[in-house]
C-alpha cells in the first residue's frame, strides 16, 4: 500500500483524478468523501486467472474499507482503514477460479466519523474462464503427439499462462517459442526462431497484435463494402505474417456476443498460406464448420486448431494467446466445394480431450492426435 500526505490545494488534486460513485458532504466543520482514479467505473471485470489489480483513491477524512460480499474470500484488499488528507494505493489481489462460473465481490469504503453522509460501492466480477478462454480449472495441455509425426510441448507458470512451446515435426523441424508477461509494463513478449515479437496485454494476459522486425501476428478487421469496420461479432481475421511465410485465417462468427464466458463458435472459416522464400503454391480454402456437445474449454489448447493438420496451424493460436480464435465447442465437421472433414474426439473424465481423429477427405488422410497432462 502506498499513502501520499496532501500538503498542496486539495483542489487540484481532485481536478486530475476520476470519480467514480462519491458522496461528497463539506460543512463547516468537517470535510468527507473519496474520489477514485481508479478503479474507473462501478464494476471491474477481471479473468478466472487475473491475480492483482488496484485501488487508487483521494480520502478527505479518515476511513474504512467493508466487504459486503463476506463469501467472497477469493478478493482481498492489502488495507481496510486509513487516515483522512491523503492519497491511497491499495492492492486487490485475486484467487484462480476454477468454479466454471462467473463471481462477484462487493465492497463499500465509508468515511469513519461521517458513514452516512460519505460512502462509495464497488465491485469486481471475475469469469468463469481465463484470459485465453479455457474454463479456470481447464486442464494444462503438456504435450500432443500426432500420427504423422509433429510434437508438441507446452509449460505454464503459476497462473496457468502458457511460458514455453516447444513445436517439432517432420524432416527435422523444429522451433521454440517462450513467452514474457511483464505486468509492470503490460508487455507480452513472444520470442521464437523468427525474433522477438511484443505488444501491449490486456488483464487477461493477451495482446491484440504482436509486433516483431519485419513481422505482425495477430488480430485485423474485416470491411463492409462501404468501408465500414465490422465488429469482431461479426467476423475478423487472424494473420499471423513471418518473413518466412504469411498465414491467414477469416472467421465468420455471425453475430454472436464476444464477451469472454460467451458461447461463440464461429459460423465458418477461410484459410489462406502464402510461401515467402519457397517456391510454394498458396493455398485458400473456405469452410462451413459444424459442431457437436463437447465444449472446447475443458483443456488450455484451443485443439479446433489442430483441424487443418499442424502444417497449417498456426502455433500461438493453438495455446491460445489469440482468445478470439477459439470457438467454445469442438468441431465435428467440416464441409468445403472440395470435400469434408470429419472429426472424432475422445475426452478423459474431466472433459478434457484424450484424442482427436481427424479424418480429411480432401487430402485422403486421417491423424490421430494423442493429448497428454
Amino acid at each position: 500500500m502506498k499513502k501520499v500526505r496532501l500538503f498542496a490545494n486539495i483542489v487540484v488534486v481532485l481536478a486530475v483524478v476520476a470519480q467514480l460513485m462519491a458522496c461528497l458532504e463539506t460543512q463547516e466543520t468537517y470535510s468527507a468523501g473519496f474520489r477514485f482514479s481508479k478503479p474507473s467505473s462501478v464494476r471491474t471485470f477481471v479473468y478466472a486467472n487475473t491475480s492483482t489489480d488496484s485501488v487508487v483513491m483521494v480520502c478527505l477524512g479518515n476511513w474504512h474499507i467493508t466487504k459486503d460480499t463476506p463469501e467472497a474470500t477469493w478478493c482481498t484488499i492489502d488495507e481496510m482503514r486509513g487516515y483522512g488528507n491523503a492519497i491511497y494505493s491499495l492492492g486487490v489481489h485475486f484467487a484462480q477460479n476454477t468454479m466454471n462460473q462467473s463471481r462477484l465481490a462487493q465492497f463499500t469504503v465509508y468515511d469513519t466519523d461521517h458513514p452516512d453522509e460519505a460512502h462509495s460501492s464497488w465491485q469486481y466480477l471475475q469469469y468463469a474462464t481465463r484470459g485465453d478462454g479455457s474454463f479456470g480449472s481447464a486442464a494444462l495441455v503438456k504435450g500432443i503427439t500426432s500420427s504423422d509425426g509433429w510434437e508438441i510441448a507446452v509449460s505454464y507458470d503459476d497462473q496457468s499462462r502458457p511460458v514455453t512451446l516447444t513445436v517439432k515435426g517432420p524432416e527435422n523441424y523444429s522451433d521454440n517459442y517462450t513467452m514474457d508477461y511483464n505486468e509492470k509494463s503490460s508487455l507480452l513478449t513472444v520470442n521464437t526462431s523468427n525474433g522477438s515479437h511484443t505488444g501491449t496485454m490486456d488483464i487477461g494476459y493477451q495482446a491484440e497484435r504482436l509486433i516483431g522486425a519485419g513481422d505482425t501476428i495477430g488480430y485485423v478487421p474485416q470491411y463492409y463494402s462501404n468501408g465500414v469496420e465490422m465488429s469482431m461479432s461479426r467476423a475478423f481475421n487472424y494473420v499471423a505474417s513471418y518473413m518466412r511465410r504469411v498465414q491467414a485465417y477469416a472467421y465468420l462468427m455471425d453475430g454472436r456476443s464476444m464477451t469472454p464466458d460467451s458461447l461463440h463458435n464461429a459460423d465458418s472459416l477461410i484459410y489462406y498460406s502464402h510461401w515467402k522464400l519457397v517456391q510454394k503454391p498458396n493455398v485458400v480454402e473456405r469452410y462451413k464448420l459444424e459442431y457437436g456437445q463437447m465444449d472446447n474449454r475443458y483443456q488450455t489448447v484451443d485443439a479446433n486448431q489442430l483441424l487443418l493438420g499442424m502444417d497449417n496451424c498456426d502455433p500461438l493460436q493453438l495455446i491460445s494467446l489469440f482468445r478470439y480464435c477459439r470457438s467454445t465447442s469442438i468441431v465435428t465437421r467440416a464441409m468445403s466445394d472440395k470435400g469434408t472433414i470429419n472429426v472424432t474426439t475422445e475426452l478423459n473424465s474431466d472433459k478434457s480431450v484424450r484424442r482427436m481423429v481427424v479424418a480429411d477427405a480432401i487430402k485422403g488422410t486421417e491423424t490421430t492426435y494423442d493429448f497428454t497432462y
